[in-house]
């Protein structure tokens, strides 16, 4: 268990050896936040982003856990079935001021121009939700974006930063973003994560496709 993290993921080893950060269903947004971060990482890495890999994992019912309060176990039974599970990065701490001076222009640009599209409202510099492992920079934490919402309403997308973020004021080079597709990000999904959304998946595709194309250059 991460007990600095409000959500209350775990680091977990999965059947096939991988350890990774499991974020639970019975947590926070629930399916819905699971759903926006899925996609939101799938978006951001298509981008050029540095952010770890993704994919939903399954939890039998009853699983044995070992670890953990009373609080924290009944928030597991409620998360039987399907979680999300990250790459878990070894030795990683938060990055200073210091990494992101050091850290390729690039990287930064592609952080900034998926964070604008996918409107992160939580990296800001109190909580900037950049890590450092392996040498390099990593962009986590994307279950507070409000992209999701905003294409469900048939909303368009914003060039801008949302107010408030570490790098507002940062503007990337006015290259066309590459064409996202979407149908393999919308695919992965776990059918009652696309349930939350109210839509199905042919609904959910083409409401991220209208409100991505808003943001593509003319």
């Amino acid at each position: 268990m991460l007990p600095q993290a409000s959500t209350s993921p775990a680091v977990v080893e999965t059947g096939d050896g991988v350890r990774r950060v499991m974020k639970f269903s019975g947590a926070g947004p629930g399916p819905f936040g699971l759903l926006t971060e899925l996609l939101a990482i799938g978006i951001a890495r298509a981008l050029g982003a540095p952010v770890p890999a993704a994919e939903p994992v399954f939890l039998p019912e009853g699983f044995p856990w070992l670890v953990g309060t009373d609080e924290f176990d009944s928030m597991l039974q409620r998360s039987s079935g399907w979680n999300l599970g990250i790459d878990f990065l070894p030795d990683a701490r938060p990055a200073t001021a210091e990494d992101l001076a050091r850290t390729p222009a690039a990287a930064l640009d592609a952080i900034a121009r998926a964070d604008a599209l996918l409107v992160n409202v939580d990296r800001t510099a109190r909580n900037p939700n950049l890590l450092v492992a392996a040498g390099r920079l990593w962009a986590i934490d994307y279950d507070a974006c409000l992209y999701l919402s905003r294409a469900l309403a048939g909303r368009t997308a914003s060039p801008e930063l949302p107010p408030g973020h570490l790098l507002a004021g940062r503007e990337p080079p006015a290259a066309p973003s590459p064409r996202l597709d979407l149908a393999p990000l919308v695919a992965a999904a776990p059918s009652d994560w696309i349930a939350a959304t109210g839509t199905d998946r042919a609904g959910l595709e083409a409401a991220l496709a209208r409100y991505v194309a808003a943001a593509r250059p003319r």
